[in-house]
């Protein structure tokens, strides 16, 4: 029988709010999601968030991405509130 070796993928799951308009991102990450649980729209690059929507990037098992994504409000001042979910690799 011969020996297999496997390293695991260490990770952790980061969580941000975003009440401006903002670049997010720009930072090793596998995958990303946007969850809209404010009361106004909100567009994320081109894909529009209607309040309780959510935009998910996924991807496989160590991929990375450096991708910034754009979230906007536009001109809303009221209501605004995008919780961004990523997961990142501790050891790649």
């Amino acid at each position: 029988m011969a020996n297999v070796n496997i390293t695991a993928l260490r990770y952790e799951v980061d969580f941000y709010q975003v009440d401006t308009s903002q670049y997010v991102g720009g930072e090793p990450f596998n995958a990303i999601t946007f969850i809209n649980f404010g009361t106004s729209v909100v567009n994320v690059e081109n894909v529009t968030l209607q309040p309780n929507q959510q935009f998910e990037v996924p991807a496989n098992a160590g991929e990375i991405s450096t991708q910034r994504f754009f979230v906007n409000f536009g001109t809303s001042t009221t209501g605004n509130n995008v919780v961004i979910v990523s997961k990142r690799y501790l050891n790649l």
